[in-house]
């Protein structure tokens, strides 16, 4: 034992709270929670055959611990999901997609509620549904809810009294038009309510309460408004007559399946409301692959549910997890109602437990078709080239210019054939001046080489280029004098002679006279074809990005000695850029804090302006 790590263990309490664990240059390796803070971290840095590879790896990397006491076990889980979502630790199971998925947020904390999209929750008197997985998704409910039910669409604050006229939405009986002081704050909350309910996927107490209105309102005589109420139900249950009945309980549950390989793991999540399917979800999870399921379940729900607002009364699990009760009163507390997690052995729990589970292993292994489709295409490429290495790293380049103007270029990486968009990089061109496609080529291959040689960062296996044999000899030039011409693959991919068959594009390499041809359907193609068009279509975005920026520039910018106060004042004492041109150096000495001296570069700056774009 590492003689810093035992003076921290020394100090360490045997109180409840998380130990965070953390490399020599202060990296965060590991979170985790304890009922006893000093004897779980003493556990790590005793000696034992059955520790996991896993927990040697990082416990051997430790330098520092740092932890925080809480009063209880469960203050502790609660912190632990916490800290985990905030710091995403390399050694403890992640989420891998972290997408703040959308919710409909209802303004209950108003007088007269409105919906709304939002990504994130906050603690306010709001009402939140969701999270909602695909966009189609919430905006179908918008739409229904909006067919269905009278809620305002503006985003004024209202108080009650009219401050406009009421707007074709009124005209349309799609709003009771609060804006213009129509409907009490009693008449208003009773929608509000139906549109509660039928978030709440209740929609049988939904139908219930419309019928009794619609009943009201025909023993009244008020048959217009019966008939109101008669659409809504149509409406309504038409949405129930699309939800799968899974479940005769009619009680709201999660119901958790996972799969696994030596890879990565597939979580699937059924969403069941009063016994109907009403929306799944699939994570894959980030981890080592000698974490056990009890680690993998038990990270899963604290990390999945520590942001949810709407909780199921049960959540039914494969197998039981460590801290069963502990997370199950968390949640309760959570929900302010009883949540229970339950592991069924048999009958239909059991049944919808192995339906998640199917459902997680069909994801499971899409996803890792979609994994060995990427190596095989990689495989081919490598055998049809003749590449030095396996192309695990290809970079795509491309430039983008008009006339030489607002010329710029770009790198697109991709690795295992799929895109890593956080290593893109653009680059203005800065030496190059004119039309001259080959020597900005070799300005941004040099400089994104240089740089990474100076950083000692990895090269890639490939590098692409968009271009014909100009381009590729202009590479190949640059990548010879940085001295990786040994190291690196180099090609070139073309628009070829035969645009209309199948061999559209040719792949051009150094040394050799005749391009290479892809069968129609190859994998490898494809692949090329896709980091290509990435490249050209993020060199043109960054390339429109600077024409709209200059387009919407004005020639008085680019004089020194002009600032936005005298821009303005000229612009506001001659009307236009052109009368300004037009004016002489007496005229433009008129304005205030307009010398002779910076009249006369305002005239020669204008002028020549003017002839370059002649």
């Amino acid at each position: 034992m590492r003689k810093d790590i035992t003076k921290i263990l020394t100090t360490i309490p045997k109180l409840p709270g998380i130990y965070i664990m953390k490399d020599c240059r202060g990296e965060i390796l590991y979170i985790g929670k304890a009922k006893s803070l000093k004897l779980r971290v003493r556990s790590y840095f005793q000696k034992s055959r059955h520790m996991p590879i896993r927990t040697r790896i990082f416990t051997d990397k430790v330098q520092d611990i740092k932890f925080l006491t809480t009063a209880t076990e469960a203050e502790a889980l609660i912190l632990e999901s916490n800290f985990i979502k905030k710091h995403q630790p390399r050694y403890n199971v992640l989420l891998k997609d972290d997408k703040h998925y959308p919710y409909l947020r209802l303004t209950t904390q108003e007088r007269f509620p409105r919906l709304e999209v939002v990504r994130l929750v906050k603690k306010d008197s709001a009402t939140y549904f969701g999270p909602y997985t695909m966009v189609k998704e919430i905006r179908e409910t918008i739409r229904l809810i909006y067919k269905i039910f009278p809620l305002r669409q503006s985003k004024d604050r209202l108080d009650g009294t009219a401050i406009r006229r009421p707007c074709l939405n009124y005209q349309m009986a799609r709003c009771l038009a609060p804006c213009a002081g129509y409907p009490t704050e009693l008449e208003y909350n009773q929608i509000v309510q139906d549109v509660v309910l039928f978030l709440k996927g209740k929609n049988n107490e939904l139908v219930k309460s419309l019928e009794k209105k619609m009943k009201l309102a025909a023993n009244q005589l008020n048959f217009e408004e019966a008939g109101v109420y008669r659409d809504k139900i149509l409406a309504v249950k038409t949405v129930l007559g699309k939800q799968k009945i899974i479940s005769t309980s009619l009680e709201d549950q999660d119901i958790l399946g996972y799969c696994r390989d030596h890879r990565q793991v597939m979580v699937q999540v059924l969403i069941v409301r009063n016994g109907k399917m009403v929306g799944e979800k699939i994570y894959k999870i980030k981890g080592q692959a000698d974490i056990d399921d009890n680690e993998i379940l038990s990270s899963f729900i604290k990390q999945h549910y520590i942001d949810q607002i709407l909780l199921p009364k049960e959540i039914l699990l494969p197998h039981s997890i460590d801290d069963i009760l502990l997370i199950s009163d968390w949640l309760s507390k959570k929900k302010k109602g009883r949540v229970r997690i339950e592991i069924p052995s048999r009958g239909k729990k059991k049944d919808l437990v192995c339906m998640a589970e199917e459902n997680a292993n069909f994801a499971l292994r899409t996803e890792l078709d979609k994994g060995e489709l990427s190596l095989r295409s990689l495989d081919e490429l490598q055998e049809t080239l003749g590449l030095k290495s396996f192309p695990e790293v290809i970079e795509g380049f491309d430039i983008s210019n008009i006339s030489g103007k607002h010329a710029v270029g770009s790198v697109v990486v991709f690795k295992n054939g799929v895109a890593e968009n956080s290593k893109y990089r653009r680059y203005k061109i800065a030496d190059v001046k004119g039309i001259d496609d080959y020597a900005m080529l070799r300005e941004v291959i040099n400089r994104r080489y240089r740089r990474l040689l100076r950083e000692k960062k990895a090269i890639p296996n490939l590098i692409l280029i968009d271009g014909g044999l100009g381009h590729l000899s202009s590479a190949e030039k640059v990548i010879r004098e940085l001295g990786l011409l040994e190291k690196v693959d180099l090609a070139c991919i073309a628009k070829g002679k035969f645009r209309n068959t199948i061999e559209t594009d040719e792949i051009l390499l150094p040394g050799r006279k005749h391009p290479i041809y892809f069968r129609e359907n190859s994998p490898s193609r494809f692949l090329l074809q896709r980091i290509r068009d990435e490249s050209h279509r993020f060199a043109i975005s960054y390339h429109r990005k600077l024409r709209d920026k200059s387009s919407l520039s004005s020639p008085l910018e680019l004089i020194s000695g002009i600032g936005k106060k005298r821009r303005l004042l000229l612009l506001k004492s001659f009307g236009s850029l052109d009368a300004i041109r037009k004016s002489s150096m007496i005229q433009l000495q008129s304005v205030p804090g307009i010398t002779e001296n910076l009249a006369k570069k305002i005239i020669t700056s204008l002028e020549s302006d003017q002839a370059i774009n002649a």
